[in-house]
C-alpha cells in the first residue's frame, strides 16, 4: 500500500517515570492503530544513560525509529529538539509521531520546545500521556516529590499501570493522589498500557512551563561480555532488585544466556525473555542501569565489563 505525504502530523508525548511502561503503551498504541489505518508511524526516543535500548525493542516492529541519547530532552537537548522533529517530518513524514522522552523529562518542556519548530503550525499536539506504575507509585512520589508531581500534573490522560501487581487497596490510594494533583486528568487503570485514549487535539493547552529540575540520578551504561546461566542471570538481578548495587529504579539491556535475552528491571521486579535472534532484529550485548548511589564497578564486574 503505498503512503501519501501527509499535510499535517499529529504530536503524541507518552511521559511517565523511569519503568512505568511508557515503551509498552506505545506498542500497544501502535498494533491497535495499525489495525484499522494504513497510516505510517514513527518514534522519538530520548532515553536517560547512553546506551538506548528502547529504540530497539520498538525497532523489531519495523517502525521509524529516531533517538536522542544521552541527555534528557527537557534540558540537554532541548534546542536540538524542534530540529529533529521538523526533519522527521520532512524526510519521514509520518502520520503520527509519538514521543517517548526521557523518564525524567517534564512534559510540559518537550511541548514548549514543540512549539519552537519551523513547521509547527502543521503539528497537532494529541493529549499528553503520562503512565505511572501503581507497584511503586507511593515509594516514587516520596522520594521524588515535587519532579514526580509535575509530569502527572501536566497530563491530560494519567495511565495507572501495572495494575495486576498490586491489590485494589493500593490503585485506590494511588488513583486518589493523582486526582488529588490533577483533578481534570483523566485516569485510567491499565495492565501492560492495554488502553488507548479518547479525544482531539488540544487547542487550549496552558502555556505555562516547566522548569527543569534537579534530580540526582545516574546511569551506568555496561557491554556486557559474559555467558549467564538462566540461575545466574535470576540470581544477579534479584541481587540489582535487592538494592546489592545501590537503588536501582530502572535497569534494561539484552545478555548472553543460552542465547540472547532482554532483561527489565522497575523498582522491585524484574522479568527476562527470549530474543530470537533469527525473527527479529539483531542486538549486540548492552545494558543501562538507572538510579542513585551506584556501585559502578560492581555492576561491571558481575556482568563481565
Amino acid at each position: 500500500m503505498i503512503h501519501m505525504l501527509s499535510d499535517n502530523m499529529e504530536i503524541t508525548v507518552v511521559s511517565g517515570f523511569l519503568g512505568a511502561g511508557k515503551t509498552t503503551f506505545i506498542q500497544e498504541f501502535i498494533k491497535q492503530n495499525q489495525n484499522s489505518t494504513d497510516r505510517k508511524f514513527a518514534v522519538l526516543v530520548n532515553e536517560f544513560g547512553d546506551v538506548p535500548v528502547d529504540g530497539d525493542i520498538l525497532r523489531k516492529e519495523g517502525l521509524e525509529i529516531i533517538e536522542l541519547p544521552s541527555g534528557c530532552i527537557c534540558c540537554s537537548l532541548r534546542m536540538s529538539l524542534p530540529d529533529t522533529v521538523d526533519r522527521i517530518f520532512h524526510e519521514i513524514n509520518p502520520d503520527i509521531l509519538l514521543i517517548e522522552p526521557s523518564g525524567i523529562a517534564t512534559p510540559n518542556s518537550v511541548i514548549d520546545a514543540i512549539k519552537n519548530c519551523k513547521n509547527v503550525e502543521k503539528y497537532i499536539i494529541k493529549p499528553l500521556i503520562c503512565v505511572v506504575d501503581a507497584s511503586v507509585f507511593n515509594e516514587l512520589i516520596d522520594d521524588f516529590g515535587e519532579f514526580y508531581v509535575k509530569q502527572i500534573a501536566s497530563a491530560d490522560v494519567v495511565l495507572i499501570n501495572k495494575i495486576d501487581l498490586v491489590d485494589n487497596y493500593e490503585i485506590e490510594k494511588t488513583e486518589r493522589k493523582i486526582r488529588e494533583i490533577n483533578p481534570s486528568a483523566l485516569t485510567v487503570r491499565t495492565s501492560y498500557c492495554r488502553f488507548i485514549p479518547e479525544g482531539g487535539e488540544l487547542s487550549n493547552r496552558s502555556e505555562k512551563s516547566d522548569p527543569d529540575l534537579d534530580i540526582f540520578l545516574e546511569a551506568v551504561s555496561i557491554s556486557p561480555v559474559r555467558d549467564f546461566t538462566h540461575n545466574e542471570l535470576k540470581t544477579v538481578l534479584q541481587d540489582v532488585v535487592n538494592g546489592k548495587f545501590g537503588k536501582v529504579l530502572r535497569a534494561k539491556g539484552f545478555v548472553r544466556c543460552e542465547g540472547m535475552h532482554l532483561f527489565q528491571i522497575s523498582g522491585k521486579n524484574y522479568r527476562i525473555e527470549m530474543w530470537d535472534e533469527n525473527e527479529k532484529i539483531g542486538v549486540t550485548t548492552k545494558a543501562v542501569f538507572i538510579g542513585n548511589s551506584l556501585n559502578k564497578e560492581s555492576l561491571r564486574e558481575v556482568f563481565g565489563r
